[in-house]
């Protein structure tokens, strides 16, 4: 059976029906690190080279199943056991929603992890530094 190309107004054709379109993925890191990682964001990146250069072992967004749902918390530390969420976002009430869900979910399933929230100001690495040092890590 012969189908004719069909067109949109521009001129420019519409991909047959039940063809297979390419997408690019919204959200892919992109920015490098000293690592060698690739992270989503300038936050995610100077808190992934202050643990490269403080030696610390890191992994970058592992998947993780909680209540059958997928989570990628920000940084996962296995020497320690510990997740690591960078929020950069605590001025957007939705997103402050969201973080506390995942706090009281993650203290349901009695998984570690620190909430380092930044705000552009003053020095991220001491923020991290100093949430460590509580937690009894000091590699530094």
């Amino acid at each position: 059976m012969f189908y004719r190309k069909r067109l949109r107004k521009n001129g420019k054709s519409i991909p047959l029906r039940g063809s297979r379109l390419v997408r690019k993925k919204k959200f892919e890191p992109t920015l490098p690190t000293d690592s060698g990682v690739d992270v989503r964001s300038i936050y995610e990146r100077r808190c992934a080279d202050f643990l490269f250069k403080n030696n610390i072992k890191f992994h970058y967004e592992p998947l993780i199943l909680l209540d059958g749902k997928q989570y990628r918390p920000d940084f996962f530390l296995p020497e320690y056991t510990l997740f690591l969420e960078i929020c950069g976002y605590g001025h957007m009430p939705h997103y402050n929603e969201r973080l506390k869900k995942k706090a009281r979910l993650y203290e349901k399933h009695n998984l570690q992890v620190l909430f380092i929230h930044y705000n552009g100001r003053g020095s991220l690495e001491k923020k991290i530094r100093d949430a460590l040092d509580k937690q009894g890590i000091d590699k530094f």
